[in-house]
């Protein structure tokens, strides 16, 4: 066989082969039943993998987010208790400030003291504590932790009469409650 005939054959061959495949491409293929059973299969496993790469990332979505939302509450949480030790020092300057004898304590030293007082308050509120007052509010134990109680006809019973401790609010949310004495009812004298 010359060059050319086996050429020729080789072509010959490939175009059969082109119109088969053709051929087979117009018609759909037909695949045995355990084929079809297997196919069927395997995109069930297909879709059950998809939801449960779908259910995880959702999962790791919400963990992240709880994550995220712990520590915010651990820092707030943080913040307030390190607030409340400066109130605790601001609490304490007006006890000296109120005490007895201040008077006669030197004017340039008393000044410091307030001044030292007021800077305290001043860097509460700006980051967003603020005192509340309750003299005269009728007790709430949100926002009041009622120390002592005085029977008096003055005041109408379960009203706050006496701030014992300042309480701070931030955001309207009570960081430290008020302590406070209440009124309550006098007894009833026989």
């Amino acid at each position: 066989m010359s060059e050319t005939e086996d050429k020729n054959a080789q072509d010959e061959a490939a175009d059969s082969e082109q119109v088969a495949d053709s051929d087979a491409q117009d018609q759909p293929l037909e695949f045995t039943e355990e084929a079809n059973d297997e196919l069927a299969e395997a995109l069930r496993e297909k879709d059950q993998f998809k939801r449960l790469a779908q259910r995880a990332q959702a999962d790791l979505v919400n963990y992240r987010r709880r994550i995220e939302g712990e520590q915010e509450s651990s820092r707030l949480r943080n913040q307030q208790r390190v607030v409340l030790k400066f109130a605790d020092v601001i609490d304490q300057l007006d006890v000296a400030m109120n005490s007895e004898g201040i008077e006669t304590a030197d004017a340039g030293w008393l000044e410091g003291i307030t001044a030292i007082q007021k800077n305290f308050v001043n860097a509460l509120t700006s980051e967003g504590f603020e005192r509340f007052e309750c003299v005269g509010e009728q007790f709430d134990p949100r926002k009041h932790e009622a120390l002592l109680s005085s029977p008096t006809a003055d005041h109408e019973p379960n009203t706050v009469i006496t701030e014992l401790r300042p309480g701070y609010m931030r955001n309207d949310e009570v960081v430290r409650p008020a302590q406070v004495q209440i009124a309550v009812e006098p007894p009833e004298d026989s």
